[in-house]
């Protein structure tokens, strides 16, 4: 499947728009918050999954809110070879339209369910599901590591690759065998069901029958035990008493030899010391030697040491001379720099300056067209607040109109009406009660000649003609109820023509288009003045620049200039829009300004050139001063270091010549003990005292070791352990005895026998029904661990593929060290990189999702050429990584497009700057 386009209308807060996306490559969808770039993938997923007269709660919630407005959305792609247009429209003037172009060009067209059950079938037949859910990421999903193995494009494409077949008609035989092998075990290996109570009851027969065996293995164990224990007992007593024979012959051999082996230890003490004192001549004369050639050794080196000295202070003397020269050059060079740098300052102002006047030119006028905009703007303002009427009122205004012509209407048609004409000379009066003489008109209280008045009676009219004649008119009682309905419609539209400040219902309706026109130009003004102000309000900046130029005041702050706006006074419903607009007196007069004559562009080339002419010459000063100082330096460097060795040198042949000294001293101090003569002498003496000392111990220990006085202590300690134990052995025997005899006496008294032969016969009766159940349930146990063994095996080979894949496209984020492993969904379970193999959970959270990242696009490498692959889409993901992360995980996202449709959709473009030929759509709000 590959999207081409999405074109969305009335869908949450999109009104209308189209995004059209490259069926290859990487797309970068970029937008704000709340822009719509979530709804792009929500939209497709509706457009497939509800009919358009759905009443769904998701379907409702995306018409914009408050507006009375049918939600649409088109989708263009290509699915199965043929390519789809599907249009669909839900709650208002609801539709739904499908047409397909198939390969060889043929079209075709469904329109209502038709076309929403073909469009379902073909998505159904194309699409895996958990393959697009799988590499379709929304909001706040970055971190969810796929688990694939239930989506079946992939599992066909690591059977192809590793060429391990995996038949799904063998789905029915694998559920038959689990249900027959859950008839006796459960999932963990234990019995189950019918097959544990058989082996519960024969464990509990096996253990009373046992219990009924032990009783009576127990009592001939007992008679055993009894008669082995009178034995061992007779037995141990009479090596008892042989033993304690030994020992008295052990005591007295020890007697004879306790006093030779006294003897030898104190030929011993006499040999340690004539040992030490030979130890201790010997010491005398190696330290004698060691001190000769020190002595030796120390006047060579004082000498020598003498003689480096006079060179390095030599050597040091010069050193010193050359940085004397070098800071002499080094001063000249500073101050020609400092003189050169002088000028290019000199020249910046002047370039500053004349920029400043070429700015100060183009913000004049921009200030002035800014300062008619905000008059403009404070005109319409002021016009809007004092317009209170608007469609509402005008409506309201409109259905009291009509109330009243209703009223008036059914007024007329239900009370009487009275023409009255006077026709002579004598007066007519008229007075009552409820009476109209229609249009507002006043009912007059006589009739002049020739005069008449027609009139509507809703209460009593009385007409008299003074002594002639009086005639009464009286409505009847359904004309009280249809005047107080017509008096209660006019008096609510006097009540709304008083709140809404005019006259009369066009009066409203003028005022209204009034208030339109003002806030059209209140819009245009304002747009006009964020253009103006977009980098900035122009005031400010004349302000700095004339206060830079020396134009106006220091003390003339933007801060006073921008508060002063001009200002209008009220505008009256009935008032044309501006005719009273007059600007505020206080305002700042920017026609006060001086600005300087028009800049001659040869004049600031002139200045520009002297500029670079001036940093050229500095460049070539700081050149000749880095010069200068890095050969003060190195000859500074030189001169501490022959310094440095000069004073070394000194230590160095002071240091000699006390080490000689003291070499000196210390001989003379050993000599004063005994002469270099007499050292060997005393050596030789004490050697020969040490071999007769050491012969003399021989001969002792000889005699010693005839006859084996160094073991006889031992043995005798051996030998009285040896008789404890026996004893306590011979005690224990004893007390065992007599227990087994009282248990012995105790067991003749039960009926065992009895108990041990009924017991048997019931557990033979147990095990016959558990074995046969046994079996089968063996059987069944069988068959299930061989299945799932070989189905393991086919498991661990074709996950083969993707584990490569994925480990490929890792090795060119983090190096040839990273590997992972896959558990049986397919999903990964560890990671190993540098030698360190870690579970996924004790990832970092960056770590983890540039992982669920690498793992959906090597899904989609595996997929990408089959009949069931889709696009690969991220809704504000990399949200954790750092620039290096970024960078890598950038180059991947390019290389993924080479070889499908990936879809990226995110508010913060820079996160994915490094992705290589990607495609951005920016989205406006």
């Amino acid at each position: 499947m590959r999207l081409h386009s999405l074109t969305l209308r009335n869908f949450r807060g999109v009104k209308d728009r189209t995004v059209d996306l490259p069926a290859i490559g990487t797309t970068v969808v970029v937008g704000d918050n709340e822009v719509g770039k979530s709804s792009l993938v929500e939209a497709f997923s509706l457009v497939f999954d509800f009919p358009d007269d759905s009443k769904s709660t998701r379907i409702r919630d995306i018409q914009p809110v408050g507006q009375d407005v049918a939600p649409e959305v088109t989708v263009e792609l290509t699915l199965g070879g043929r390519e789809l247009t599907y249009t669909k429209r839900w709650l208002k003037n609801r539709s739904t339209e499908l047409a397909i172009v198939d390969p060889e060009g043929r079209r075709q067209t469904w329109t209502g369910r038709e076309a929403h059950n073909e469009a379902e079938r073909l998505f159904a037949e194309n699409v895996d599901p958990v393959l697009w859910q799988t590499l379709m990421v929304g909001q706040g999903q970055s971190l969810v590591l796929p688990t694939p193995a239930d989506a079946e494009p992939l599992i066909t494409a690591v059977t192809a690759e590793s060429g391990t077949p995996v038949d799904g008609a063998s789905m029915p035989l694998v559920s038959a065998v689990e249900h027959e092998y859950l008839r006796y075990w459960t999932r963990g290996g234990r019995p189950t069901g019918e097959f544990a109570k058989s082996a519960a009851s024969v464990a509990t027969g096996e253990l009373t029958a046992a219990q009924a065996l032990k009783a009576m293995d127990e009592v001939v164990a007992d008679i055993r035990r009894a008669e082995r224990l009178a034995l061992d007992l007779d037995d141990l007593s009479s090596r008892l008493g042989d033993h304690l024979k030994s020992v008295e012959e052990l005591r007295e051999r020890k007697k004879a030899t306790d006093e030779i082996l006294l003897r030898r230890d104190s030929v011993k003490a006499r040999a340690e010391t004539a040992r030490a004192r030979l130890e201790n001549h010997t010491r005398t004369r190696v330290e004698r030697e060691r001190l000769l050639d020190e002595v030796e050794r120390f006047t060579k080196a004082d000498a020598e040491l003498a003689a480096r000295r006079k060179d390095a202070e030599t050597v040091a003397r010069k050193a010193a001379e050359v940085v004397h020269a070098a800071e002499a050059t080094l001063a000249e060079v500073v101050e020609l720099k400092d003189e050169r740098r002088t000028e290019v300052q000199d020249a910046e102002r002047l370039v500053s300056a004349l920029m400043d006047r070429a700015e100060l030119e183009r913000l004049a006028g921009q200030q002035a067209e800014l300062i008619d905009v905000r008059a403009r703007i404070a005109a319409a303002g002021t016009v809007l607040d004092g317009i209170k009427v608007d469609d509402a009122t005008v409506t309201a205004l409109e259905d009291a109109r009509a109330r009243i012509v209703e009223a008036r209407a059914a007024l007329a048609a239900g009370v009487p009406e009275v023409f009255v004409r006077r026709t002579g000379a004598e007066a007519v009066e008229l007075s009552g009660t409820g009476l109209d003489a229609g249009s507002g008109r006043k009912v007059p209280a006589s009739l002049a000649e020739d005069g008449e008045v027609e009139l509507l009676v809703s209460g009593e009219l009385l007409v008299g003609v003074p002594g002639l004649v009086e005639v009464k008119v009286r409505a009847g009682g359904e004309a009280a109820t249809l005047r107080a309905t017509f008096d209660e419609a006019v008096r609510r539209e006097k009540d709304l023509l008083k709140k809404a400040g005019v006259r009369d219902l066009p009066a409203a309706r003028e005022l209204l288009r009034k208030g339109d026109t003002a806030s059209a130009e209140l819009q245009e003004a304002r747009r006009t003045e964020r253009s103006l102000t977009a980098g900035g309000d122009p005031a400010e900046r004349i302000a700095v620049l004339a206060a830079r130029l020396g134009i106006v005041e220091g003390e003339e702050t933007a801060e006073g200039r921008e508060s002063a706006q001009p200002a209008v006074v009220s505008v009256p419903g009935q008032m044309s829009l501006f005719e009273q607009f007059e600007p505020d007196e206080n305002a700042f007069d920017f026609e006060d300004l001086e600005v300087p004559a028009p800049l001659d562009v040869g004049e600031l080339a002139v200045a520009q050139r002297r500029l670079e002419t001036a940093r050229t010459e500095l460049a070539e000063a700081e050149r000749l001063l880095a010069d200068a100082e890095f050969a003060a330096a190195q000859a500074r460097k030189a001169a501490d270091e022959d310094r440095s060795e000069s004073q070394q040198a000194r230590a160095r042949a002071e240091l000699a010549g006390e080490r000689l000294a003291a070499a000196l001293e210390a001989l003379e101090a050993a000599r004063s003990l005994l002469a270099d003569e007499d050292v060997e002498g005393a050596e030789v003496e004490a050697t020969a005292e040490v071999e007769a000392v050491l012969e003399e111990l021989t001969a002792v220990q000889e005699q010693a070791d005839s006859v084996r006085a160094d073991e006889v202590a031992g043995e005798l300690a051996d030998a009285l352990a040896v008789a404890t134990r026996l004893q306590g052995e011979r005690d224990v025997l004893r007390d065992s005895l007599r227990t087994t005899e009282g248990r012995l006496e105790q067991s003749g008294r039960d009926g065992l026998a009895t108990r041990r032969d009924t017991a048997e016969l019931e557990l033979a009766a147990l095990r016959s029904e558990h074995e046969s159940l046994k079996r089968r349930a063996d059987a069944a146990l069988r068959v299930y661990e061989t299945l799932g063994r070989h189905r393991a095996e086919a498991q661990t080979k074709y996950s083969e593929p993707l584990q490569s894949r994925i480990e490929a496209l890792g090795r060119s984020v983090y190096g040839p060290s990273f590997r992972v492993w896959l558990d049986d969904d397919l999903a990964v379970a560890e990671r190993e990189l540098d030698g360190v193999r870690l579970r996924v959970e004790a990832l970092s959270t960056g770590a983890q999702e540039q992982l669920a990242i690498i793992t959906r696009l090597a899904i989609s490498h595996l997929v990408s050429t089959g009949e069931g692959s889709v696009p690969v889409i991220f809704d504000d993901a990399l949200g954790w990584s750092d620039k290096g992360r970024l960078r890598d995980m950038g180059a991947l996202l390019g290389r993924a497009g080479d070889h499908g449709q990936v879809i990226i959709l995110t508010c913060m473009p820079e996160r994915y700057e490094h992705v290589p030929r990607a495609t951005f759509l920016k989205l406006e709000a």
